[in-house]
Parts: C-alpha cells; sequence; structure tokens
C-alpha cells in the first residue's frame, strides 16, 4: 500500500508554480554564475564599480535571451498558477469561495498578475543599457502589480483562516473543515490561517527588502542597492512555492477519487465539526 504521505498524483496543478519558481531561480543562478566566472566585469554602460552589479546589467549584456526566455516561462506559469487557483475553487476540486468578494478578488489577482508578468517580461526585452527609461517604468509595473496580486490572493486565505465556519464539511473533500482545524478554542486555530500569516511574513520581509534596494538606489549605494535586489528576486521564488501549497489538496483529492479503496481516511466527526458554529462566533468575537 501507497505510503499516506505519496497519496497524491504525482504531476498535476500544484507544479505550475514550481515549474515557475525552478525557471526563475535558474535564471537567476545562471545570470550571477556567468558574471562570476567571467571575472565580475563592470560594464562599459555603469556608472562606477560595484559588487555585485545589478540585475538589469548582467541582463543587458550577451546574457539578455536568458533573461527574455526565463521570464516568458515563468510568467506563463505564474499567471496559470492564479488561473487553476481561481478555477479549481469555482469546481469545488479544492476548497471553494465561501464569500463572493473572494471570487472577485480571484479575478482581479489574476488580472493583476498578467500586466505583471507583462511588465517584467518588459523589463527584459528593453534591457537597462538602451532603454534604461523604459526599463525602469516597466520594473515599477511588475513590482506594483504583483503586490497587487499578492493582496487579492491574500485576502483570500485570511477569509478562509477568520471564517472557518465556513468552510466546507464534506468528508469526501480534500481538504474538509475537518482537516483543517487543529484546535477548538480560537477559530484562527487552522492551518489556512496558518497559511495566511506566513505569507504576510513573506510579505513583510520582502517590502523590507524593495525599500532596502529602493533606498540604496537613491543614495547611490549601488552594491548594497544590488544585494537587496538580489535577495528580493530569490524572495519572490518562496512566494510561488507557497502558491504550489494552495493547489495541492487538488493533487490529493484526484488521488482519493481514483484509489477510493486504498487511501487513507481520515475519521469524520460531525459532532467536531459543529464546535464553531455562526451563533458562537457571533456570540464570542475571540473564539
Amino acid at each position: 500500500m501507497v505510503h499516506r504521505y505519496l497519496q497524491f498524483k504525482k504531476v498535476h496543478y500544484y507544479v505550475f508554480p514550481l515549474v515557475a519558481m525552478v525557471v526563475w531561480w535558474g535564471m537567476l543562478t545562471a545570470l550571477i554564475t556567468c558574471w562570476g566566472v567571467q571575472g565580475h566585469p563592470i560594464y562599459a554602460f555603469m556608472d562606477a564599480s560595484q559588487n555585485p552589479v545589478y540585475i538589469s546589467d548582467i541582463a543587458s549584456t550577451n546574457l539578455q535571451p536568458i533573461f527574455i526566455s526565463c521570464t516568458a516561462v515563468e510568467g506563463i506559469f505564474m499567471v496559470s498558477t492564479l488561473v487553476m487557483d481561481f478555477v479549481l475553487r469555482t469546481k469545488s476540486k479544492i476548497q471553494p469561495y465561501t464569500f463572493p468578494s473572494q471570487r472577485i478578488c480571484g479575478i482581479l489577482a489574476i488580472v493583476a498578475s498578467i500586466i505583471g508578468q507583462f511588465g517584467i517580461f518588459f523589463v527584459s526585452v528593453f534591457n537597462n543599457k538602451n532603454f534604461p527609461s523604459v526599463h525602469f517604468s516597466m520594473l515599477i509595473v511588475f513590482i506594483i502589480c504583483i503586490c497587487f496580486a499578492c493582496f487579492f490572493n491574500f485576502y483570500n486565505t485570511f477569509m478562509f483562516g477568520f471564517y472557518p465556519v465556513r468552510l466546507t464539511l464534506d468528508p469526501e473533500s480534500y481538504p474538509s473543515r475537518e482537516t483543517m482545524i487543529f484546535g477548538k478554542k480560537y477559530r484562527i486555530q487552522n492551518l489556512y490561517f496558518v497559511s495566511f500569516v506566513l505569507k504576510m511574513i513573506w510579505l513583510a520581509a520582502a517590502a523590507t527588502f524593495a525599500i532596502g534596494f529602493a533606498v540604496c538606489i537613491t543614495e547611490g549605494k549601488n552594491s548594497l542597492g544590488a544585494k537587496f535586489e538580489w535577495t528580493l528576486a530569490y524572495w519572490y521564488g518562496f512566494l510561488l512555492a507557497m502558491w504550489s501549497i494552495d493547489l495541492f489538496p487538488s493533487a490529493r483529492k484526484h488521488y482519493s477519487q481514483k484509489h477510493a479503496n486504498n487511501i487513507d481516511q481520515v475519521s469524520y466527526d460531525k459532532e467536531d465539526n459543529d464546535t464553531f458554529s455562526s451563533t458562537d462566533i457571533m456570540q464570542n468575537p475571540q473564539s
């Protein structure tokens, strides 16, 4: 019998953000490795010596094709991730939306991600060497739109976590409410709220790196600014990993439907699931 931790479809929708992450990290690693192998060159179009150089500076050389192709692939899989998140929730393949506003935010997250990914693609096409103004403008578009995509996606996670009474009760679904709640005292004791907290930690760190990057550019501290930029770029990959976790239940559910007689089922206790009622939450906001 297959171990319970391996009871999921191996190639499924959760792979989309992982592909985007691998391509993104692979691109960054290839760029910085090539720059190191070349002897840490300071390019003619740069103003001063620094270590390391900005991603855009390396990508403005003969390595630009790598930058263009990888951002295109990453963009396709990143947008596909949010599209599949919306589709799977709409079709109840994973936890469906519990508030009308979540469906709207799901659509807005997709729109923001599409604009943002076009932004980073144009960043790669209009290099910093020949088109500095367009390059920088598209970088701002990318950052702002990804922030909006995160906001809408994180909002949906928060609504799942803060209102566990609305989570699905169907014991045949995955994840059902019983598999997500790990405590009965406070309503935030569920995995969706944990996911929201982790996403907010990621966002706080990303904001710190972005602010440090902006301040260093303003003050002309290019070496430190480049370090913030590289850190932020690699940090972005962890967002894709978290989105992969969001889609993973679909792979688990697909496996359970195909192997109904062999999968380990979590016991279902309706009485336990009724611990959280709408009346209880209204009477005691902290529970």
